[in-house]
């Protein structure tokens, strides 16, 4: 892409420079915004200090220099900037938007590492003028990005200090090189940020790899801005020249530090990206230590090989019987969905719409169907019928968190969201997953969704309505550290102490392409990516804090792949596995999930029972509290629903699976319903007597009982348990084991 660069004069936008030259893209011109008549504004921002030596750079790099002058404050310094006027992000604007019209220019490059205030301006701004934000230090670990700047012969000198441990008579002049042992130091004594992202420092760049002429010091006169005697603030005027440097080239050649893309995701370590949480294993480490507990097990068997048995129980805790296979691509010789499936097989879909609430502002919307062959109609009946299920309950789009949508055909996406974004058309919209399912030729989509109301009157006392704040995360600039959402859609949205997340494909973050590898490569980065997602919500979560989760796959042998990357990740990790026809951008894998900041206060349980032919296992989370809860359970007609086998061992084993599934009526249904409710709503009872729950029944779309069964027994079992079940019902493939006919998740929120 054609880019133009926003350059302070500092370390952070040409090191950015240097990042967008490695990624193939182009700097076509320079851009900075300065102060009138001062050495330095105080801005939130923009760095001004320096701002005397910023012509030198167009010739040092033999680039067009656009510059506007600073006349704005920060007027609307709220968490979601709006277009303010005297605001100065509109200087940004107006400096852009000049630059737009000179020159043809398709991104910005910004040197942001972790200001989500300056993140979301830029990014404002950026979508006004229909330009893409460039940032690839964005949340990059400050101590091995300040390292990697000087080993790629960034030569910046510090001209600002402003922090505790920083004099500036003292440390005003010298290099990174020279200032970064004491940088460290610091960080350990005082816990400064080495990049100076908390305004501890500036830095003036006077040569990079990118420059064709160096800048020279001629004088430098050291002002006192403070003379405070903890934490003195001054910085430099200076007085700079050009020189010639030697052995240039017209070809820019950048130094191997400069990583690509790619050389962010070879190992799938979270090490380079662990500022703000602790440090990832690596997927060497995790297979070294995979391979000690295997053998192990294997030592452990060998003398007593009664500990692997595993009989048939009525009320117990099931096993969780590894898959032997670890084939990703392919499944083991046998009879699968494949085999059976067909267009004619869908079950009719009724509409099953709902919306229910509590006392502390959670809603769930389930059952919304999206009726019409033309998927662009469909989408306006969905979106029609979300928007009154809303109203009934005194509620606006602006209040919906989270969105699923199981669309009909992936190739109408482009339809899909253009009804859509037309719908959600605010900032810091939700986040949103959309899989295509089998669905009829007269259903387009089903849909449903989680809204949280914040002005909800009747909070007891006790409540802490302050903890409710909503926060979204929705980070459109390209980075290195996890991928843009660009569209209609948010990578997170935090209510209180709750997180939900956006589906998360193996996109690879600076280029914005499906990452190659097949099915085990893309689940270890999308798991990434939800890690990281999580990561940036709440210094305390992590993917240990997820209470629950969804994992979409295009291919059967994919799900045991999935399972062991999660499970070598987490500890009590309940999930349901779903077997779909396609994802977005043709990814082999999607997760999505929710998830608690306090996640050591959370228990898990495994129980499972009978009932009739069909054995029924439930996997529990909840937390001390008892505000939040969630569950997964299986219904299965052969082997324990714990197990992941893929196939079927014959073809009559698959003929007498179908049969007794298909044929599971309304009062075992809702038998199995009540059960996992019960579980669910277990220790509520006396803040919530009639608890309002979310639940997805995912159910293989060529061996199930009817939705009208499903919804009919949800229906009898919620009256039985006193509950308001909001329940969407969504046909699959198949499931994570070809015997488990229904995968049923409920999740119940009361904080």
């Amino acid at each position: 892409m054609r880019v133009v660069a926003l350059i302070s004069g500092g370390k952070d936008s040409c090191y950015n420079m240097m990042q967008c030259v490695g990624a193939g893209h182009t700097i076509v011109a320079l851009a900075n915004l300065q102060p009138l008549h001062k050495d330095e504004l105080d801005s939130y921002m923009y760095q001004t200090v320096g701002h005397h030596g910023i012509e030198l750079y167009a010739e040092a790099m033999g680039l067009p220099l656009y510059r506007e002058t600073i006349s704005g404050v920060a007027v609307d310094q709220g968490r979601n900037y709006q277009p303010t006027d005297n605001d100065e992000v509109e200087d940004l604007y107006r400096l852009l938007a000049r630059v737009k019209d000179d020159i043809d220019i398709e991104a910005v490059a910004v040197g942001a590492i972790l200001s989500d205030y300056q993140r979301i301006r830029v990014e404002n701004v950026c979508r006004r003028l229909g330009l893409i934000s460039l940032a690839y230090l964005w949340r990059r670990n400050q101590k091995e990005l300040l390292q990697e700047m000087i080993a790629s012969n960034i030569e910046a000198i510090i001209i600002k200090v402003a922090a505790l441990g920083l004099d500036p008579k003292m440390h005003l002049g010298m290099t990174l090189r020279e200032i970064q042992p004491h940088l460290l130091v610091m960080l350990e004594k005082y816990g400064l940020n080495v990049c100076g992202e908390g305004g501890e420092y500036e830095t003036f760049t006077l040569d990079c790899p990118l420059f064709k002429k160096k800048l020279v010091i001629d004088e430098k006169d050291l002002v006192m801005h403070t003379d405070d005697p903890v934490a003195p603030v001054g910085y430099l005027n200076l007085k700079l020249h050009l020189e010639p440097k030697e052995n240039v080239d017209d070809v820019i050649k950048l130094p191997p530090t400069v990583k690509n893309s790619l050389d962010f995701i070879n190992d799938l370590s979270d090490s380079v990206f662990s500022d703000i949480s602790d440090i990832e294993l690596s997927e060497t480490e995790l297979e070294s230590i995979e391979k000690l507990e295997k053998e192990e097990k294997k030592k452990q068997t060998e003398l007593n090989p009664l500990l692997t048995y595993s009989g048939d129980r009525n009320e117990t805790n099931f096993d969780v019987v590894e898959c032997q296979d670890d084939s990703i691509e392919s499944i083991e010789d046998g009879y699968t969905y494949e085999h059976f499936h067909s267009e004619s097989e869908r079950h009719s879909v009724i509409d099953h719409r709902s919306i229910y609430g509590n006392r502390h502002g959670w809603y769930f919307i389930g059952g919304i169907v999206g009726e019409g062959v033309d998927t662009r109609v469909a989408t306006e009946d969905a979106m029609k019928k979300l928007i009154k299920l809303l109203e009934s309950q005194d509620m606006h789009l602006t209040d919906v968190c989270s969105v699923n949508i199981y669309m009909r055909d992936m190739d109408e996406y482009a339809a899909l969201n253009e009804v859509y974004v037309d719908t959600f058309k605010y900032p810091n919209p939700p986040t949103r997953v959309c899989v295509q399912c089998p669905l009829p030729a007269d259903v387009g989509l089903i849909f449903d969704a989680v809204a949280h109301k914040s002005n909800v009157n009747n909070i007891t006392d006790n409540d802490n309505c302050n903890s409710k704040e909503r926060t979204t995360m929705h980070v459109q600039g390209i980075s290195h550290w996890a991928p843009a959402n660009i569209g209609p859609y948010s990578q997170a949205v935090k209510v209180g102490e709750v997180i939900g997340t956006c589906g998360q494909i193996a996109l690879v973050p600076g280029s914005m392409r499906l990452a190659e590898g097949g099915a085990r490569a893309q689940c270890a980065l999308a798991l990434r990516h939800l890690t990281r997602v999580i990561r940036a919500m709440h210094p305390r979560a992590h993917i240990r804090s997820v209470v629950q989760s969804v994992c979409y796959v295009t291919h059967g042998g994919a799900v045991g792949e999935a399972r062991r990357q999660l499970e070598r990740r987490t500890a009590g990790a309940i999930v349901q596995y779903a077997v779909v026809q396609a994802l977005p951008r043709a990814a082999a894998v999607e997760w999505h999930a929710w998830a608690h900041t306090d996640n050591n206060r959370f228990d898990y349980e495994e129980t499972g029972c009978n009932v009739g032919d069909y054995k029924v296992a439930i996997t529990r989370r909840w937390n001390y509290e008892n505000t939040v809860a969630a569950f997964v359970c299986y219904v299965a007609t052969g082997s324990s629903p714990s197990t992941c086998q893929l196939s079927f061992p014959c073809e009559e084993a698959c003929a007498n699976h179908r049969l007794v599934a298909s044929r599971m009526g309304v009062q075992h249904l809702s038998e199995v319903v009540e059960y996992a409710l019960n579980k669910l709503t277990d220790g509520c009872r006396a803040k919530e007597p009639h608890p309002a729950l979310k639940m997805r029944i995912f159910y293989q779309v060529w061996s199930a009982p009817s939705v009208s069964s499903i919804v009919e027994g949800v229906r009898l079992a919620g009256a039985r348990a006193k509950a308001r079940v909001a329940l969407t019902v969504v046909p699959v493939l198949a499931l994570h084991n070809a015997f488990t006919f229904l995968s049923i998740s409920g999740l119940r929120i009361d904080e």
